[in-house]
């Protein structure tokens, strides 16, 4: 069976100092756990956060694509993939595939050739916006909650080109985290099948975050694919307001790190480290999260679902998964539930193939 994960912010730990070539204790994954698990293809994604802005996006970014090609050449289990011809042949030799993927339109710095520079840097996936809208896009956040931050609402004139530009040089684009009237915009004008790479189901669960059932059809519409995230607050209603009192019953440990780490990007990833082992005791049944899958397979059908867990992006996951080796389980709860091996295999792995050979040829 072919696996793969549509989202994985790893790069950041490995940024701080952190050595992901390893074997280790803390988050969701690292390049050997990653190795030892079902997982052929992990989705290594460029994410920018506003406290990097002093050196620029672009040249971050650059340092994150750096960071895993160095990785690459010193561990000869994994391959940045950028082809289906790539990833069938990591796949025949047991290599893990890393592709490299933007999440937040930040790094382009609105010029286009900045785009073109990803693209020939390998880039697999394109997600206009994180949280922050941007010149040219407005993100889900802000739509939903901080409309003021809002420069041009949905797309205008140089993200149409960005999406155009994806479309026609074989980049997918990702419609997580981007905001409805962009996210229709996007409908519009798209050429090529695009996704939503973590990001579950709004019926279920009311967050801005998360697809309502005309945006899922619109992406069936488009032979595209909705990545499944199991993020307890995408996935449960009611666990906003548990984690909110267990947070106060935790507070002395958060803030011992907030006053121990001067350095922001090392605060906030040792408060997700403890936030990963604290949690896990409120956190809901894998069952909720497969009751997402679900939903989609019976709304759209078993083509246009995949699996986008966002392993150390999240500080916590479902109360039956530690980290990225527990990715199993999601096998075994839908063979727990009736699906075929063909179906469960679609839903792992094979629906993205069908993706990155349409987008990509």
């Amino acid at each position: 069976m072919f696996v793969a994960d549509l989202h994985n912010d790893v790069l950041q730990r490995a940024m701080i100092g952190e050595d992901i070539s390893k074997q280790t204790d803390k988050g969701h994954s690292d390049l050997v756990r990653l190795s030892n698990s079902c997982i052929d293809l992990e989705v290594f994604v460029v994410w920018i956060n506003g406290k990097h802005f002093q050196e620029g996006a672009f040249n971050r970014a650059n340092k994150l694509y750096d960071k895993l090609e160095a990785l690459e050449k010193e561990n000869n289990f994994i391959k940045i993939t950028k082809s289906v011809g790539d990833i069938n042949r990591a796949k025949n030799n047991n290599i893990l595939s890393t592709p490299v993927s933007i999440e937040g339109g930040e790094p382009i710095e609105d010029k286009i050739e900045n785009l073109y520079h990803f693209i020939n840097r390998g880039l697999f996936y394109f997600g206009p916006t994180w949280n922050h809208s941007l010149s040219w896009v407005s993100s889900g956040y802000d739509e939903t909650h901080n409309k003021k931050n809002i420069k041009s609402l949905g797309l205008n004139k140089f993200g149409i080109e960005v999406i155009n530009t994806c479309n026609d040089n074989g980049v997918i684009v990702d419609l997580s985290h981007i905001g409805e009237k962009s996210f229709w915009d996007v409908v519009k004008i798209s050429s090529k099948p695009f996704i939503a790479s973590h990001s579950s189901v709004h019926k279920l669960c009311p967050h801005f975050r998360n697809l309502k059932d005309d945006q899922i059809l619109a992406i069936k519409q488009a032979q595209g694919l909705i990545g499944l995230n199991p993020y307890p607050f995408f996935i449960d209603s009611k666990f906003e307001a548990k984690e909110k009192i267990f947070r106060k019953e935790i507070s002395h440990k958060i803030d011992k790190i907030t006053f121990k780490e001067e350095n922001s990007a090392v605060r906030w990833i040792n408060k997700q480290h403890l936030l990963q082992q604290e949690l896990q005791s409120i956190a809901p049944s894998i069952n909720v999260f497969i009751d997402h899958i679900e939903y989609i397979i019976k709304l759209a059908g078993i083509d246009y679902v995949a699996i986008g867990c966002d392993y150390d992006g999240l500080d916590c996951l479902p109360k039956e998964m530690i980290d990225c080796r527990d990715h199993i389980k999601i096998i075994d709860s839908l063979e727990q539930r009736g699906y075929s091996e063909r179906d469960i295999e679609k839903i792992m792995g094979l629906n993205l193939l069908r993706v990155v050979d349409a987008v990509k040829n």
